[in-house]
């Protein structure tokens, strides 16, 4: 039980890394948002992960 203990936190130290990867990436696409329709489009992907990314880590709170 440990060990699924360990590897359940190991996993979500690295989704909260991704998110915090993501959210810099969105932030940039956002503050870049006149450079084109490609960055605008960019940040709508990365928000839509970043929204998966959170749900994941909830699911994976009331695991444990």
């Amino acid at each position: 039980m440990e060990k699924i203990l360990e590897k359940v936190t190991s996993i979500e130290e690295k989704i909260m890394l991704s998110i915090d990867l993501l959210e810099i990436a969105k932030k940039y696409c956002e503050s870049n948002f006149d450079k084109g329709n490609e960055i605008v489009s960019v940040g709508s992907l990365l928000g839509v992960v970043l929204k998966e990314q959170r749900e994941i880590v909830d699911n994976v709170d009331n695991i444990i």
